[in-house]
Formats: C-alpha cells, sequence, structure tokens
C-alpha cells in the first residue's frame, strides 16, 4: 500500500477499524508502515530523477525514517503476542480509474507549479505543495523534480517543496484515521505521524535558515 498509495492504504484500513474495533492494532500498524513507505519512495523518486537535490534530502529523510520505525517496533511488538488478528477484505488496487486520475493530477499541479514559481515565486510553490500533499505527494515531488532539472529551481526551494508535501500529506492520514477510524485508531496513529512530521519539519527549518 505504501509503495502504490500511502494516503489510499489509511483510508482503506481506517474504515477496517471502523467497521471491526478489533482491526485497530493491525490498522495502525499497517497506516503507519504505509507512511514509512511513502518517505522511502520519495527519497528513491528524487535520488533516481534528481541526485544533486539528495544531499538536502536525506538527513530528514533517514531521521524520519528512524523515529517511525520506534512507533512501528512498538505496535509490531504489541502485534506480535496476540494469538491470532482479523484480516480484512482487500481487492486488486491497481485500477485503471486511479491510474488516469493520478495522471491528471500530475498535470494539473506540474503546470500550477511552473505557473506559481513564475508569478509568486517560493511562497507559491510552497503553497501548491501543502494543498496537493494533502492527496498525493507523488504529483508535487516529480513536478518540483521535473522544474529542478529544467533549471527553473533551486536545490534548496525544490527540497523544501517535497518536504511540505510529505508533512501535508502525514497531516492528511491523521485527519483520515480519526474522521474515518475513529479516536482510538486516531490516537494510537498521531504519535507516529508526529514523530515522522517532526523530522520532516526540522528539515524545513534547516533549509530555511542555511539559505539566509
Amino acid at each position: 500500500g505504501g509503495l502504490v498509495s500511502s494516503t489510499a492504504t489509511t483510508m482503506v484500513f481506517s474504515r477496517h477499524a471502523r467497521a471491526n474495533p478489533a482491526m485497530v492494532p493491525t490498522a495502525t500498524l499497517v497506516i503507519l508502515l504505509a507512511n514509512l513507505i511513502m518517505v522511502v519512495r520519495v527519497l528513491g523518486i528524487a535520488s533516481a530523477l534528481a541526485p544533486p537535490i539528495m544531499p538536502l534530502m536525506l538527513p530528514g529523510g533517514i531521521l524520519a525514517l528512524s523515529l517511525g520505525a520506534l512507533a512501528v517496533a512498538r505496535d509490531w511488538r504489541q502485534l506480535a503476542s496476540q494469538n491470532s488478528l482479523p484480516v480484512p477484505e482487500t481487492r486488486d488496487p491497481t485500477e485503471l480509474r486511479a491510474a488516469v486520475g493520478f495522471g491528471l493530477l500530475y498535470a494539473a499541479v506540474l503546470l500550477a507549479a511552473a505557473w506559481l514559481s513564475d508569478i509568486a515565486g517560493r511562497g507559491g510553490l510552497y503553497l501548491l505543495a501543502l494543498a496537493s500533499g494533502l492527496t498525493d505527494v507523488d504529483a508535487i515531488t516529480l513536478s518540483t523534480l521535473h522544474l529542478l532539472n529544467l533549471g527553473k529551481l533551486d536545490v534548496p526551494p525544490a527540497a523544501t517543496a517535497i518536504r511540505l508535501g510529505m508533512v501535508a500529506n502525514g497531516a492528511c492520514k491523521v485527519g483520515l484515521a480519526f474522521t474515518l477510524g475513529g479516536r482510538v485508531l486516531g490516537l494510537r496513529v498521531v504519535g507516529g505521524m508526529l514523530a515522522v512530521g517532526a523530522a520532516l519539519g526540522g528539515g524545513i527549518a534547516w533549509l530555511q535558515h542555511s539559505s539566509l
């Protein structure tokens, strides 16, 4: 789920937790794991498409993975102590509608990123990263790296925009856990998400300070 869409995975397992409270521990672990895989996925995309950005992406990314892994390990130990776990019904996630939807979203974000970076500078790009990251972090990541490779963005603002998208995406997942899964799931998820978000936010602050 984290490789395809960590947001969709969060939505699906939040609903499972709402329908069956016994699924809450499993849903918590799945959501946190999918979020960590999202971080790995973004770092992998950045490394493949724009290697010069990696010195600014890796420190915060590694810290986020380390802190998130602690939360995952805690939940993993709790699940391992149980005799049996409920298993939800799953369906094939590779639907044509989802692929077409992402293509349209990517095109829209790419156009908006180029336009906002021209007329509003970094501020416009950062606002777009926060808005688009709420639903999908890949679109802002790919469009930002594309603009970086074209020479329309410098490395520091590109790295900041991608991290802002990741932070916004994590906040969206917390909201989904509370609204779709209920208070118990939300409280279990928020700790791990805050750890990852704090590491990414610290990376953003460091980038802004170093660029002054």
